[in-house]
C-alpha cells in the first residue's frame, strides 16, 4: 500500500516537473518574442565581443589596454560597414530605379524564350503553315513603394546599431569581469574551474567558427566577384559583397543569390544559354564552399545537421524576422557548443550535430582493440 502511494507520488512529481519545464519553454519563447528590440542589439553585440575577445585577451597580455582594443576593432567594423555601404548604395539605388524595366525586360524575354520554344516543337511536329502572328502580353504587376517602405526604417536600424556597437565596446572593455562574477556565484570550487573552462572553450570555438565562417565567406564572394567580372556581369563587386552577405544566411541565402543573379543575367545578356553562366557559377563557388572547403575547415563540433539548422532559421525568422534569420545559427553553434561540455545535455548535442555514423564506428573499433 505504502510502496503504491510513494510510485504514484513519484509519477506525479515527474508529471509536474515536466508541465513545469513546459510551461518555463514557453515563458522563454513569450519573453524572447516580447523583448525582441532590447535583445536584438544585446544579442548582436555579445556575438561581436565573443568573436574578438580571445584576441583583445591576447593583446592585454602585451600590455595593450583593452578598452583600446575594442574601440579599434569596432572602429575597424564601422569604417568597413561604412565603406560596403558606399560601394552598394549607387547600384541599388539604380537597380531600385530601374525595377520597373527591368522587371519588363526580364517578363518580355522569358516570353519570347517560351513562344520560340514552342514554335520550334510545333515546326517539329506539325506540317508548316502560313505564319501567324503570335502577341506576347506581359501584365506589369504594381511594384512595391521599397523606398517609401525604407524611408522610415533607418531611423530605428541605426539606433539599434549604435546600441549594438556600444554594447559590444563595454563587453570587450570589461576585460574577465563577468567570468569572476561567474566564479564567485558558484558555490565550490570544483564548480568553479568547471564553469571557467567551459566559458573560455565555448569563448575560443565560438571566435573561431564565426571568424573561419567569416573569411569563407569573404572567399566566397571573391570567387563570386571574379566569375561574374570575366562574364561581363554589371556591377561584379557589388555581387561579392551581397554573395558574402547573403552566404551568412544558410539555404535561404545562396538560392536568394541564385535566383537574383539568374533573374538580372536573362535580362543583362541576349542570348538565354549565355545567361545561365552567371546563375551556374554562382552554384559551383557555393556548392565547393559548402560541400568541399566547409567541412574541411570547421571542426565536427561545430557542424549541424540540416533539420537543426532549418528549425533555427525558421523560429528566428518568426520571432525577430529578418535579425533573427542572421543570428540564428551563431546562437545555434553557441548552444551546440554549450551542451558538449555539458553531460546532462549531451543528448541535445548529439541531436544537433551531424551524422555521427563514421565516429561511431571508429569509436566502436577503438572499443574493441
Amino acid at each position: 500500500m505504502a510502496a503504491g502511494r510513494r510510485e504514484a507520488s513519484a509519477g506525479y512529481l515527474r508529471q509536474s516537473r515536466t508541465a513545469l519545464i513546459g510551461i518555463f519553454i514557453l515563458c522563454i519563447i513569450a519573453a524572447i518574442y516580447l523583448t525582441r528590440d532590447f535583445l536584438m542589439p544585446v544579442v548582436f553585440a555579445f556575438f561581436i565581443a565573443l568573436t574578438f575577445r580571445p584576441i583583445v585577451r591576447q593583446l592585454a597580455r602585451y600590455n595593450f589596454p583593452p578598452w583600446a582594443a575594442a574601440t579599434g576593432f569596432v572602429a575597424i567594423l564601422v569604417i568597413v560597414g561604412l565603406a560596403a555601404v558606399y560601394v552598394a548604395s549607387g547600384p541599388i539605388a539604380g537597380w531600385i530605379a530601374d525595377a520597373p524595366q527591368i522587371q519588363r525586360t526580364f517578363m518580355q524575354k522569358i516570353g519570347s524564350g517560351f513562344v520560340h520554344f514552342t514554335e520550334n516543337v510545333q515546326d517539329a511536329t506539325t506540317p508548316a503553315k502560313d505564319a501567324e502572328v503570335q502577341v506576347v502580353v506581359v501584365k506589369q504587376s504594381a511594384m512595391p513603394e521599397l523606398l517609401s517602405l525604407a524611408a522610415n526604417y533607418p531611423a530605428r536600424f541605426f539606433v539599434n546599431l549604435a546600441g549594438t556597437l556600444v554594447i559590444a565596446i563595454f563587453l570587450m572593455a570589461s576585460g574577465d569581469l563577468f567570468y569572476e562574477k561567474l566564479v564567485r556565484v558558484l558555490p565550490t570550487l570544483t564548480d568553479r574551474k568547471s564553469a571557467l573552462r567551459i566559458v573560455h572553450d565555448v569563448e575560443r570555438e565560438v571566435s573561431t567558427y564565426l571568424l573561419t565562417v567569416t573569411a569563407i565567406n569573404a572567399s566566397v564572394g571573391v570567387a563570386v566577384g571574379i566569375s561574374f567580372q570575366f562574364l561581363g556581369m554589371p556591377t561584379a563587386h557589388l555581387w561579392a559583397l551581397l554573395a558574402f552577405v547573403l552566404n551568412f544566411i544558410p539555404y535561404v541565402g545562396p538560392i536568394a543569390g541564385l535566383a537574383l543573379s539568374g533573374l538580372v543575367s536573362i535580362v543583362v545578356f541576349d542570348s538565354l544559354s549565355y545567361a545561365l553562366l552567371a546563375p551556374l557559377a554562382y552554384a559551383v563557388c557555393i556548392a565547393i564552399e559548402s560541400q568541399v572547403v566547409g567541412p574541411q575547415l570547421l571542426s565536427r563540433r561545430l557542424q549541424l545537421n540540416s533539420v537543426a539548422i532549418l528549425l533555427a532559421l525558421a523560429f528566428g525568422a518568426w520571432v525577430w524576422g529578418i535579425a533573427g534569420v542572421v543570428v540564428a545559427l551563431p546562437v545555434l553553434v553557441t548552444f551546440r557548443v554549450f551542451c558538449g561540455h555539458l553531460e546532462s545535455l549531451a543528448g541535445v548535442g548529439e541531436f544537433l550535430s551531424e551524422s555521427s555514423n563514421g565516429n561511431t564506428e571508429q569509436t566502436a573499433v577503438e572499443g574493441k582493440t
